[in-house]
């Protein structure tokens, strides 16, 4: 049965032995979102310590999330429907070998979850502009294209998608 949990300090070495097999795999599909040192052991070990590192599986791990109201810089750019505070998704890696089983959508589920219970009321993401794949996913799941961001020392540029939780209210006058 597939179970997400917060992530647990054995957890890491499993996290990035998946993270290399899906960079493998995403630049094999010519995606080059991700590459060498990219994330990095210390990406998922610092939100594993403020508590934000989810993991998904079934007796095996099969992927993990990082959620936290951290926005990149570039997201100041956007216009985003509901301006107020969200809960950002990061890093979201599945193994392939466990990819189109669900995974990512139970991920998605806790970070709605999670925000809810933190009184928040959108989700927001970003993915690279050729993650057809993601993309995708992030349609199905509810998420609205909000724009494109360009972020320092990266030459790719990705697109940014929310998912309001709530009704928005209307300026009655």
């Amino acid at each position: 049965m597939l179970t997400i949990r917060p992530a647990v300090p054995n957890d890491l070495a499993h996290i990035m032995a998946i993270v290399e097999r899906a960079v493998d795999e995403m630049n094999h599909r010519g995606n080059p979102q991700w590459g060498p040192g990219y994330p990095s052991l210390a990406h998922y070990a610092g939100a594993l310590a403020e508590g934000s590192l989810y993991v998904a599986e079934d007796g095996a791990l099969l992927g993990c999330a990082v959620f936290n109201t951290e926005e990149e810089p570039a997201y100041a750019s956007v216009s985003w429907s509901f301006p107020g505070p969200a809960l950002v998704i990061h890093k979201m890696v599945v193994d392939p070998d466990a990819q189109r089983r669900g995974v990512a959508s139970a991920l998605f589920a806790q970070c709605e979850a999670l925000a809810r219970a933190q009184g928040l009321s959108s989700l927001r993401v970003d993915t690279y502009t050729k993650n057809d794949r993601m993309q995708s996913l992030l349609r199905k799941q509810g998420f609205s294209l909000a724009g494109e961001v360009h972020f320092p020392m990266n030459p790719l540029s990705y697109l940014c998608f929310e998912k309001i939780l709530t009704a928005i209210p209307c300026n009655s006058e």
